[in-house]
């Protein structure tokens, strides 16, 4: 029986952690454009503690704690303990579940548990995590398990606060990350009603840092994430229903804000399905340490899509 017992629980690591060749077969090196993959994984965790693993949208990792946090679009919270050897998945073990909760320990419910955005933020010995939202725009502070602290609403600008100001109401905060000299920066899925064509903005408590070039309006700002030099990095996502394809881009943003307003990016990576890459709908991301993130894709708890965690070093950081 333990024999038994041994065997199945072997086979279900290996499902949850199966090899997902993420790039074309066209592209025979690691790396491509300013990224180099390290390793791509489908996960499949079934339930955690009760609370079932489906669509992930935001990542947070905990260096000191070697945790990383992946949060889904329904207010559930999953923590993780995680290791990478030569740069790949070595280890990923669950630790924890919960539901988002408001600070009278009551579980968020529609429309205030759409949870889009995670950033975990340490003042001395104290970690907090803090999430943004759509539907009912707002970022809000928890603990580290999961509980809202007293007074947790960040004071945002008059023009997030409305959700008609926004492209819909599915479109509101998707993106969110702490800069030490901004603040918490965030940014909606696509650009407000009413701002310039061509331009998406970047937004902390006081208003507009500055704006950054949109490739194409249809591209979704999923998330954002520090990097080491004090730049910011946009995960972009642009999906067609009329083909069935999809384009993943990875932007460098300069925070340096320009005399219009306007802060300089350049795309690191533009991966393309139609040019073979295996993509699906990525929208979390998160600094591991050096040049190296962590990108993991919403399955939308749709059997034809799938929990992807990519592994990627940007091996042109200038």
């Amino acid at each position: 029986m333990r024999v038994f017992v041994f065997i199945t629980l072997c086979l279900s690591l290996t499902w949850a952690f199966e090899k997902h060749y993420i790039m074309p077969e066209s592209i025979k090196d690691t790396q491509f454009m300013g990224i180099k993959i390290h390793d791509s994984r489908i996960l499949d965790f079934g339930r955690i503690a009760g609370e079932q693993f489906f669509g992930i949208s935001g990542l947070a990792y905990d260096a000191n704690r070697e945790v990383l946090y992946m949060l889904n679009d329904r207010g559930r919270l999953f923590s993780f303990q995680i290791a990478l050897k030569e740069k790949q998945l070595h280890l990923l073990k669950p630790i924890s579940s919960c539901r988002l909760k408001d600070s009278e320990g009551k579980k968020l419910l529609k429309p205030k548990s759409d949870s889009e955005g995670i950033a975990i933020v340490s003042k001395g010995d104290e970690k907090s995590l803090w999430v943004s939202f759509e539907r009912s725009p707002r970022i809000m502070q928890f603990s580290i398990d999961g509980k809202a602290v007293k007074n947790p609403l960040l004071n945002l600008p008059s023009e997030l606060q409305n959700i008609k100001s926004y492209q819909g109401t599915n479109g509101a905060l998707e993106a969110l990350t702490y800069h030490p000299k901004f603040g918490f920066l965030t940014t909606p899925e696509f650009p407000l009603k009413g701002q310039k064509s061509g331009y998406q903005g970047i937004y902390n408590i006081n208003g507009e840092v500055c704006k950054f070039a949109k490739d194409d309006f249809d591209n979704a700002v999923t998330e954002f994430e520090m990097m080491p030099d004090g730049n910011l990095l946009a995960l972009q996502r642009n999906f067609s229903f009329k083909d069935f394809s999809t384009v993943i881009i990875l932007k460098k943003i300069s925070l340096e804000r320009t005399i219009t307003g306007r802060c300089s990016s350049k795309n690191i990576a533009v991966m393309k399905s139609d040019d073979g890459w295996n993509l699906d709908n990525f929208e979390g991301l998160t600094h591991y340490k050096d040049n190296i993130y962590f990108m993991i894709s919403d399955d939308n708890n749709n059997l034809l899509q799938n929990t992807i965690l990519t592994i990627f070093e940007i091996v042109d950081p200038k």
